[in-house]
C-alpha cells in the first residue's frame, strides 16, 4: 500500500465519515489546536496546520475522490498500477510522500497555508485569515429597538460591541471586518455572526407591531380608568374604555418596531381578572344585577 498521509487519521475519523462527522471533528480540534488558544506553542501550531490541511481536502467532494483514489493506488512513483495507463485521471505523481505539507501542495498549489481558523472567504492560499461563523444571543428588546450590545466571544480576547439594526430578527448575519482568524503572514479574516434573538417574558412580535397584555380588574373593566401599559420604550399610561370585554385589543399607535422607515403599533390584550371572592352584600347586588340584565345563573 501507499505510505500517502493519513488526513482521516489526522482528524480523528473514520474513512467512510460524512461531511456533516468531518465538519465537527475539525472544528472541535481547530479550537483545541487554535494559535490564539496556544502562545508560542510552535507544536500545537504545526498540529493546527495539519488539521486545516486534511480539513481542505476532505470537505470538498471532488478532492476527496482523488485523495481517497490515490491512498488506494499501490504505486507510490508516478506509474500506473496494472490495468491502468499513463493517462488516467487518478494516477498523481505524489511519489509515496507521507508529509502532508506536500500533500497539500499538490492539491493547492505551493506556499498554500490554512492557518487561522475555519475555512471562509478568506480561502486557502489568501493573504488574509480565514472567516469565522459563530452564534450570537442577544434580549428582545435590543433586536427590536436597534440597541448597541457588548458580547463576550469564545476565542476573543476582548469583547465585542455590535450595533444591531433596529428591527433585527433571528437568523440576521451581521459581518464583523478583520475579526476572524490570524493566518501566519497577513491581516485577519472577517467574523459573521448569526443573531439569535431570546423570547421576551412580556412581548411577541408581527412583523412590526408588538403584542402585548395588560390584566384590570372587574371594575376597571366595567366602568373605565386609566393604567400604566409597559411599552418597548417604557410604560405609557392609557383609557380603559368602559365596558371592555376581556381579549379586546387596544392600538398603541407608532409604539411598536421603527425600521426602515416604518412603524409599527403597539397592540394590549385586555385581561379581566375577577374577584375571587365575594361578600354576602356583594353577591345579593351581582343576582339583583343578573335578573335585570336576564344573565342566565
Amino acid at each position: 500500500m501507499s505510505t500517502v498521509a493519513d488526513l482521516y487519521g489526522v482528524l480523528g475519523v473514520p474513512e467512510n465519515a460524512e461531511a456533516d462527522a468531518i465538519k465537527k471533528a475539525y472544528r472541535n480540534l481547530a479550537k483545541r489546536f487554535h494559535p490564539d488558544a496556544n502562545p508560542n506553542d510552535k507544536k500545537a501550531e504545526e498540529r493546527f496546520k495539519e488539521i486545516g490541511q486534511a480539513y481542505e481536502i476532505l470537505s470538498d467532494t471532488e478532492k476527496r475522490r482523488r485523495y481517497d483514489s490515490m491512498r488506494q493506488t499501490p504505486y507510490g512513483n508516478g506509474r500506473p498500477g496494472p490495468g491502468r495507463s499513463s493517462g488516467d485521471s487518478d494516477n498523481f505523481d505524489w511519489q509515496g510522500s507521507s508529509n502532508i505539507d506536500d500533500l497539500f501542495s499538490m492539491f493547492f498549489g505551493q506556499g498554500a497555508s490554512p492557518l487561522g481558523g475555519f475555512p471562509g472567504a478568506g480561502g486557502v492560499g489568501s493573504d488574509s485569515g480565514a472567516d469565522l461563523d459563530s452564534e450570537v444571543w442577544v434580549s428582545f428588546e435590543d433586536a427590536a429597538l436597534g440597541r448597541p450590545v457588548t458580547v463576550q466571544m469564545e476565542g476573543q480576547a476582548q469583547p465585542l460591541r455590535l450595533n444591531l439594526p433596529a428591527g433585527a430578527e433571528s437568523g440576521l448575519r451581521l459581518r464583523l471586518a478583520g475579526q476572524g482568524a490570524l493566518r501566519r503572514r497577513g491581516r485577519r479574516g472577517d467574523l459573521f455572526l448569526t443573531l439569535k434573538v431570546r423570547p421576551s417574558e412580556r412581548f411577541t412580535r408581527q412583523g412590526l407591531d408588538i403584542v402585548g397584555k395588560i390584566s384590570v380588574n372587574l371594575a376597571q373593566a366595567l366602568l373605565g380608568a386609566k393604567a400604566t401599559v409597559p411599552t418597548l420604550r417604557g410604560g405609557l399610561r392609557v383609557s380603559i374604555p368602559p365596558f371592555t370585554q376581556p381579549s379586546t385589543r387596544l392600538r398603541l399607535a407608532g409604539q411598536g418596531v421603527e425600521a426602515e422607515g416604518r412603524k409599527g403599533d403597539h397592540l394590549v390584550e385586555v385581561e379581566v381578572r375577577l374577584p375571587q371572592e365575594l361578600s354576602a352584600e356583594e353577591k345579593t347586588m351581582l343576582e339583583a344585577m343578573a335578573r335585570r340584565h336576564k344573565w342566565e345563573l
